[in-house]
């Protein structure tokens, strides 16, 4: 008889604790229970900076929060941004538990992820952020680790290592037209005239625009939010193929 594939790859220990703060401080939790009501957790930790930190914190922005929230990183603020975009996100919170793990070789070790993000149909996200360069033996241990005991309460688990440098640029470009303005809902009508023609083009807006800027800015949005279309991997200019989405707000 052939082993099983948790014989040949067995898997990694299991989390010791889940500790979740809320308004009322910090809590270990008891699963038996069912999952803790994510929208009322609060960060385990205050992101700050010493003399050896590779990172520095920042209070960014956030249109899903409509509010700050505090990140340890330019990187972790890349990702904000790329979910801020995410239809799907409908909440997140940045260092949300602290997990007390257990290594193969049976050594404690404590481990903070960075983001936990609330989707659609309450699907839970925990997110672990490091550059691809940095994800070290360390951390593609607690990686592992962390995976699993998302897996054993049924919830995802994701590592964000960074966008290209273009990405980057292109969505950091677009927040600036991550607010709604009065007038995009009539330029909606345009727009999608525009650009569901096959061969609409960046540039066709900008020249329908006529230097009035409604039909630009709006473009921008819509981009934002994916309703229009754009390839944010490569760089965006006159040429860039632009489309509207069939269902488009």
């Amino acid at each position: 008889m052939g082993q099983s594939r948790d014989a040949v790859c067995p898997r990694p220990a299991r989390v010791v604790s889940w500790t979740f703060r809320f308004d009322t401080g910090p809590q270990v939790w008891d699963w038996t229970t069912g999952p803790p009501d994510v929208r009322a957790l609060r960060s385990i930790r205050a992101p700050r900076s010493t003399e050896k930190s590779r990172h520095i914190p920042v209070q960014a922005h956030s249109v899903t929060l409509d509010g700050p929230i505090r990140l340890e990183s330019g990187l972790e603020h890349d990702l904000v941004r790329e979910l801020d975009r995410d239809p799907d996100v409908k909440w997140m919170v940045s260092q949300p538990v602290r997990l007390g793990l257990r290594t193969a070789n049976g050594r404690s070790r404590v481990h903070t992820p960075d983001l936990l993000v609330l989707g659609r149909e309450s699907a839970v996200t925990i997110w672990d952020v490091r550059p691809v360069e940095r994800q070290d033996e360390k951390f593609v241990e607690n990686r592992d680790l962390t995976e699993a005991a998302c897996v054993d309460v049924g919830w995802g688990y994701r590592v964000y290592g960074g966008a290209s440098p273009v990405r980057r640029d292109n969505v950091r470009w677009l927040t600036a037209y991550r607010r709604a303005m009065p007038w995009y809902p009539a330029a909606r009508d345009e727009l999608v005239r525009i650009c569901r023609d096959p061969g609409a083009t960046v540039g066709v807006v900008l020249d329908a625009d006529r230097g009035a800027g409604h039909l630009v800015s709006a473009m921008w949005h819509y981009a934002w939010i994916g309703a229009l279309v754009v390839d944010l991997d490569q760089p965006i200019g006159r040429t860039t193929p632009i489309r509207a989405l069939r269902d488009m707000p």
